[in-house]
């Protein structure tokens, strides 16, 4: 070996924070504040670090775009990406850190954590939430810890060892925490909607935007998850959603049937 080069054997990944607070930041003011209440609930500069992208007066980077920007570049054990509009008024690190060792016990495989989310299959409780208005209403329901499918965009901790990113092929402002769970549970993680409450000054406002949003998202996903042929430089295997199908198409004699028509023996 060239005695100039000295590879570095690595062993575990390096943490030099506690928390990555990463923030689109279109109010300097309003974000300020953020900061603020996240010291005085314990987030202080010795174990936190503090990073935004300015996308004040126009955008440098949509959500997709800046958070993958966040989750390469924070050097936090843990990396909340959260919404400038929020104060945390309520519950602190101590309550938060609990929170994380609870559920770190009960599923080690948690990758997403959030205050507010989306209940896969249930109709009559769709949503998990931890959520206090400017106007003083409290939206405080459902069992937590609660697994979910989604996360609501004002608070997201994720776990950087995880090592999640967003869809390339999505742009925009909107379902950036559904996308990020989606991608999750493809990689084998779950996502939690946890009991911590906070000061939300925006109820949202889906518009136009969100639906076209909405329309793109459900059309990769359809895309990606429709039946198709897998073939590797060593076999093939037939994937679909309905597990009957993909029994039926991964049996010898309809594989052997399958190579034949397509001329792959």
């Amino acid at each position: 070996m060239n005695s100039s080069i000295s590879p570095q054997k690595i062993t575990s990944l390096t943490n030099n924070y506690k928390f990555t607070i990463a923030t689109l930041v279109t109010d300097m003011t309003e974000y300020r504040e953020m900061v603020e209440s996240f010291n005085k609930a314990g987030f202080t500069k010795d174990i936190c670090e503090y990073i935004y992208i300015d996308n004040i007066g126009n955008n440098s980077f949509d959500a997709y775009e800046g958070l993958n920007l966040f989750l390469q570049t924070a050097r936090g054990k843990y990396i909340i990406i959260c919404h400038q509009d929020i104060l945390l008024n309520f519950d602190n690190i101590d309550i938060l850190k609990q929170r994380i060792e609870h559920i770190s016990t009960t599923d080690p495989n948690w990758a997403i954590l959030s205050n507010a989310g989306g209940i896969e299959n249930n109709l009559y409780r769709r949503i998990a939430i931890d959520v206090v208005y400017e106007d003083g209403f409290e939206q405080v329901y459902g069992k937590k810890p609660q697994r979910v499918c989604t996360v609501d965009e004002n608070f997201i901790l994720v776990k950087r060892s995880a090592n999640l990113s967003l869809s390339h092929d999505l742009t925009g402002f909107h379902l950036y925490g559904t996308d990020l769970c989606l991608v999750a549970e493809l990689l084998g993680y779950s996502s939690y909607v946890i009991e911590f409450k906070l000061l939300h000054k925006s109820y949202g406002n889906p518009g136009k935007t969100y639906y076209n949003i909405l329309n793109k998202l459900i059309e990769k996903y359809v895309r990606f998850m429709r039946s198709r042929t897998i073939i590797t430089t060593i076999t093939d295997f037939r994937l679909s959603r309905s597990s009957i199908n993909t029994a039926f198409f991964n049996t010898k004699f309809v594989k052997k049937v399958y190579r034949k028509i397509n001329k792959l023996e």
